[in-house]
């Protein structure tokens, strides 16, 4: 299915992105559209799968898990790492919020949130050593998250 998004849709979105809890008539009397309009655009960005779902922002420092790091995973020289296998191993992994296929020196990259150094030591020496195929990790602490959107728009 094409679709593009033209600026209302942008908007709509943007205006989700702020409070994803808005009702309808809220967005519609904001975007100056008719409820019905706003819901069509809705359905039709969900039928697109430009719009996935609404979800909740959660702080994971308030909740407990106050140590984030991204950890890089190294398959190694001339190494190949297979794809649905190392799937399955990440979604085992506990704390991993984020994983990725990288370029460059690593393979993976995770996003991992732990309560505190300790619980981070144990998913670094005990949980990571469950991946089959990596031969090096490279751990970034993160001191303060300056910017974390929950997704951007073109132009943006």
């Amino acid at each position: 299915m094409s679709f593009t998004a033209d600026d209302v849709d942008l908007a709509l979105l943007a205006a989700l992105r702020e409070d994803g809890r808005r009702s309808v008539t809220s967005l519609a009397s904001d975007l100056h559209l008719s409820r019905s309009a706003v819901h069509a655009r809705l359905d039709q960005l969900r039928e697109a799968g430009a719009l996935r779902g609404f979800a909740p922002i959660v702080d994971t420092a308030r909740l407990g898990a106050g140590i984030s790091a991204f950890v890089l995973l190294s398959a190694g020289p001339g190494a190949r790492l297979e794809m649905e296998p190392l799937r399955e191993q990440l979604l085992e992994l506990p704390h991993v919020e984020y994983a990725a296929l990288v370029t460059g020196e690593a393979d993976v990259l995770l996003l991992v949130r732990a309560a505190d150094l300790d619980q981070l030591r144990g998913f670094l020496l005990d949980e990571l050593r469950t991946v089959t195929g990596l031969r090096g990790t490279l751990t970034l602490l993160v001191l303060d998250e300056v910017i974390n959107r929950p997704f951007l728009l073109p132009g943006e």
